[in-house]
């Protein structure tokens, strides 16, 4: 009806959060409501739309399902300072995520690291890339040679944006031992 104006409101299956940048309620021009930029909180499948409005029967979608896209890495675990040839504990973990900022469970990809700053000259040693499970994989054995002051990390994965860690030192470990220098004669 073109001539209706009518309060619509959309609204998302249970368990769901519908986000749309135009709002979730509109009132109808000409008989049409229009959403735009509209999100689920969360990834699911079979979720429906219902609209409603002021004295109409409600109208329910046919079922979808929400996906996500990875599009980037993160340091959800990022390096901290740690002893010359120790490994980086906690261990550094990387997350592929979605343009929203979502992990993306589905990726597996295979994600490398690699120094980005090195103000030791410093060798990373561990095993790179490691591939992700449920979008997340974790860095367990990486560690640094030289000391340094302000290292910093770097990931990547194809086309995924990489990301560049917070900065971290490696530093000298307590003495562990004496060693003669000059022997005596």
């Amino acid at each position: 009806m073109t001539n209706a104006s009518v309060s619509v409101t959309l609204s998302i299956s249970a368990g769901e959060t519908l986000n749309c940048s135009s709002g979730d309620s509109k009132t109808s021009r000409r008989g049409v409501a229009s959403f735009s930029g509209c999100a689920g909180s969360a990834y699911a499948s079979g979720v429906t739309l219902t609209a409603s409005g002021s004295g109409l029967a409600s109208a329910t979608s046919a079922s979808f399902n929400i996906t996500n896209v990875a599009t980037q890495l993160i340091f959800t675990t990022q390096p901290t300072s740690t002893v010359t040839g120790s490994t980086i504990t906690p261990s550094v973990v990387v997350s592929v995520e979605d343009s929203s900022g979502r992990v993306v469970t589905t990726s597996s990809a295979s994600i490398a690291i690699a120094i980005a700053s090195n103000p030791g000259g410093g060798t990373l040693s561990g095993t790179t890339p490691v591939n992700a499970v449920n979008g997340v994989a974790t860095f367990s054995n990486l560690s640094i040679n030289r000391v340094g002051a302000g290292y910093t990390l770097r990931t990547s994965s194809g086309a995924l944006a990489s990301a560049m860690s917070s900065g971290f030192n490696i530093i000298t470990g307590a003495p562990t031992q004496l060693v003669f220098t000059t022997q005596p004669v």
